[in-house]
């Protein structure tokens, strides 16, 4: 486990164009807690509230009582698997609005146009309050400033925090919900970095598309006429120190939690299966 004692900054001679500014602008955000609280007390509330108003009426959702009386002292990781550009915004707006585990969450996202171009930097801070953080490099920097960047989280990881993770990096597209792309070893990395009393909340969810304005015509339709639900499932949580201790390496890591995503997937497919008239 790290010591994080300051919060850790990315080189400047690493950065490039744009990121020069808009790098340190989210690091000044999440370094300072106070600042954090207040956009998500007014961005990330009005977010929440739109979310459970506009889509609420079609969610299922499993798993809540394992969570209920959960304490996390050190944080909560959300992780999922990822069909839809807005998974783990329901994720966190079910934890955020059933539970008091969640005043707050960030979102790695790839550092590409949301922190190289000036629309994606302004849009992160305008539609998410600057929650779609820590940058995540794809290209010859990153095993240098990615790893910096879970750094920072865990500096950041206090009661009430959350970051939402997809370990398969990207959406998959296929027909088949049930099958997931290849993982990526960020999670683990992240794992490694914790404090072992952080939490993991492994989720799988389903039923989402990726056109907002289809998901809040349909969830105002009348009971019975509004398709696919979102099925949110969650598994048991996991305290970080029980997956440290088994010493496996990152991609290891990333594969044994979302072994229990998967478990959830299998159950979701079962239960379709035996309520046909659901499908």
């Amino acid at each position: 486990m790290l010591d994080v004692t300051r919060f850790p900054k990315m080189p400047h001679d690493q950065l490039r164009g744009l990121e020069h500014v808009s790098v340190p602008l989210y690091e000044f955000i999440h370094a300072h807690s106070q600042v954090t609280a207040g956009l998500h007390a007014t961005i990330g509330a009005v977010n929440s509230w739109w979310i459970q108003h506009f889509t609420g009426a079609t969610w299922e959702v499993h798993g809540l009582e394992s969570i209920r009386s959960l304490t996390a002292p050190r944080g909560l990781v959300l992780v999922s698997n990822h069909r839809s550009f807005f998974d783990m915004y329901v994720i966190s707006t079910v934890v955020n609005k059933r539970t008091d585990l969640l005043r707050r969450v960030a979102y790695p996202v790839r550092s590409r146009f949301f922190y190289d171009h000036p629309a994606g930097a302004l849009l992160n801070l305008a539609v998410s309050g600057g929650a779609m953080w820590p940058p995540v490099f794809r290209d010859d920097r990153r095993r240098l400033l990615n790893p910096i960047g879970w750094q920072q989280v865990v500096h950041t990881m206090t009661p009430g925090t959350g970051i939402g993770i997809h370990p398969e990096g990207t959406r998959g597209k296929g027909a088949d919900p049930y099958e997931f792309l290849p993982l990526k070893p960020g999670l683990g990395q992240l794992v490694e970095a914790l404090h072992p009393d952080t939490w993991v909340l492994p989720t799988f969810i389903a039923g989402l598309s990726n056109d907002l304005s289809v998901e809040v015509r349909r969830a105002r339709q009348p009971l019975g006429q509004r398709g696919e639900p979102v099925r949110i499932r969650f598994a048991p949580p996991v305290r970080v120190g029980a997956v440290q201790a088994l010493r496996l390496d990152a991609a290891e890591t990333t594969a044994h939690i979302m072994a229990m995503v998967r478990t959830q997937a299998e159950v979701d497919r079962q239960e379709r299966l035996a309520n046909p008239s659901v499908l």
